[in-house]
């Protein structure tokens, strides 16, 4: 009774986090899509990436883009190509999970460029999903690491982008299974449109 009693506790502090009045602009996520046309078959492509916070090499290996020996990925390099392209280009968009590399990518920047950011993710240009320190493991993490992760980034986006950066979509592509606490955890997050 007392975990479930812990677990309430934990969801109502994380819905008060992500609920938190905050700027607001009328256009961030959604409400910046393109309509579409009624009279065709309308296709989405999701622009994305993926980004292991540790699993054959170390954050500092995957973030630098060291020791591609072992697999090639440099995450500063993405998240530098992804806002150029964002730049060159207003039709496009891009959505982005892993919020611990983003975080350390973010706190390398400059002011001008962490505006050129805001500004992309109040346009609904960027946009931030499931909003997880990481993409975390199914099977072997326990619900209050999950929690504890997804609050930190949760905190994270709410500080920098307000209303703007709550994640609408619970996104969980790499889980090694899924679990089904993680999905009552995602299902019991309020913000969460789609799952």
């Amino acid at each position: 009774m007392h975990i479930l009693t812990y677990c309430g506790f934990i969801l109502v502090i994380c819905t008060i986090c992500l609920a938190a009045p905050a700027k607001s602009a009328n256009t961030c996520g959604y409400d910046a899509c393109n309509p579409g046309d009624p009279n065709k078959l309308n296709v989405h492509i999701v622009a994305h990436t993926h980004d292991d916070v540790g699993w054959l090499k170390t954050v500092d290996q995957y973030y630098y883009g060291s020791r591609n020996d072992i697999r090639q990925a440099g995450v500063q390099y993405i998240l530098d190509s992804v806002i150029l392209a964002l730049d060159e280009n207003p039709d496009r968009r891009f959505m982005y999970v892993e919020i611990g590399f983003f975080w350390r990518w973010w706190n390398q920047q400059t002011d001008d460029m962490r505006n050129k950011v805001k500004q992309f993710v109040n346009q609904g240009r960027l946009e931030f999903i499931s909003g997880g320190w990481c993409m975390n493991d199914e099977a072997s993490t326990h619900y209050n690491s999950i929690i504890d992760q997804h609050t930190l980034g949760a905190e994270f986006l709410h500080e920098q982008f307000g209303e703007c950066g709550r994640p609408k979509v619970g996104w969980q592509i790499d889980p090694f299974g899924h679990s089904r606490e993680q999905a009552s955890l995602f299902a019991q997050v309020t913000s969460f449109i789609l799952l």
